[in-house]
């Protein structure tokens, strides 16, 4: 037998069931987002400089700013993916500590990952731009590695 939302049953509760999943959704994706920028902090700093610098100069002249250098790009690249391993796992003990079913622990993360995944994207796109003959760890590379986790 198929367990019966009581919002589909009861008009009523409708309303507050689908704030209550919004308002749950919302949680979660915050909760990922902090999750994964404590543990990839200086990988997404260094992008959120250069997203930032962008408004008010050309994309040829961030890499000669300081503190974003082709340098200072290897450097924290290096740092922030060198123990990726090391700071997965530690994503996703944080994300055991909270939840309070067991249920929950593979989908939240499944929207962890893919939510990394997103945010990393995001980031080689934009060194790829600013920094043309720098490389990273590719998307697809990332992909692999974490789901050889």
């Amino acid at each position: 037998m198929q367990p019966v939302c009581l919002a589909n049953v009861v008009p009523t509760l409708a309303k507050f069931y689908h704030q209550a999943s919004k308002s749950y959704e919302q949680a979660c994706t915050c909760h990922i987002n902090m999750i994964i920028y404590f543990q990839f902090e200086k990988l997404f700093q260094f992008g959120r400089k250069i997203e930032d610098l962008m408004y008010t100069i050309t994309p040829e002249e961030i890499p000669f700013q300081l503190g974003l250098s082709k340098m200072d790009l290897r450097k924290m690249i290096k740092s922030s993916l060198s123990g990726v391993d090391k700071f997965i796992s530690a994503m996703y003990r944080k994300l055991q500590k909270n939840p309070t079913s067991d249920e929950l622990l593979p989908s939240l993360w499944d929207k962890c990952m893919k939510e990394f995944l997103d945010k990393y994207e995001s980031f080689a796109q934009l060194v790829a731009k600013i920094y043309p003959n720098e490389t990273v760890p590719s998307v697809a590379g990332m992909r692999e590695h974490l789901a050889s986790l």
